[in-house]
């Protein structure tokens, strides 16, 4: 009988081996509001994660999963960047439709057996709470953590915690 193979852990190679240029900056056919998401990946101890890939994938303005010209249906708008060295990222897109618009949110980091799935809100956390996807943590004081907070013009701020005290709502794949 043969032995298993051992898990392997999912970085640290990203920034040699998926580098993608302008891919902070989510592009639609059709015109949106155009918004930022600026945030940080955290350790447990709250120590930035220099190395870490954030993923977003996410609905067209129009509600539309974008086609291609062939009218066949093409992936949501996409977006890859790595962490800096401070562990920040920074996603440029449009704003997704819905009364809680969200982005769906991949993190890669070394040290992660498998990559961790979570979603971002854009929207008072009184809306969110609303969403029949969460209703277990309707109550929690957890849910503020899939919660960005709105700056100025168009700007959100949302930081992820990978473990450990405010730790990131994630969801099983």
């Amino acid at each position: 009988m043969a032995e298993r193979t051992p898990s392997q852990t999912v970085g640290p190679y990203f920034s040699m081996i998926l580098p993608w240029t302008d891919g902070g900056k989510v592009a639609f056919a059709e015109a949106g509001s155009r918004i930022v998401i600026e945030g940080r990946v955290l350790d447990g101890a709250g120590a930035p994660i220099d190395d870490a890939l954030v993923e977003t994938w996410q609905l067209s303005p129009a509600g539309n999963t974008p086609a291609s010209s062939s009218g066949a249906a093409k992936p949501h708008g996409f977006g890859r960047v790595p962490t800096l060295p401070d562990g920040s990222f920074r996603i440029e897109t449009s704003m997704p439709p819905g009364a809680a618009p969200c982005l769906e949110v991949t993190i890669l980091a070394r040290g992660l057996m498998k990559p961790l799935h979570t979603r971002v809100y854009l929207a008072p956390e009184a809306k969110v709470r609303a969403e029949p996807l969460l209703a277990a943590l309707a109550t929690s004081p957890r849910l503020a953590t899939l919660v960005a907070q709105p700056g100025a013009a168009g700007s959100y701020r949302w930081d992820v915690r990978l473990q450990g005290e405010g730790e990131t709502v994630f969801f099983a794949a």
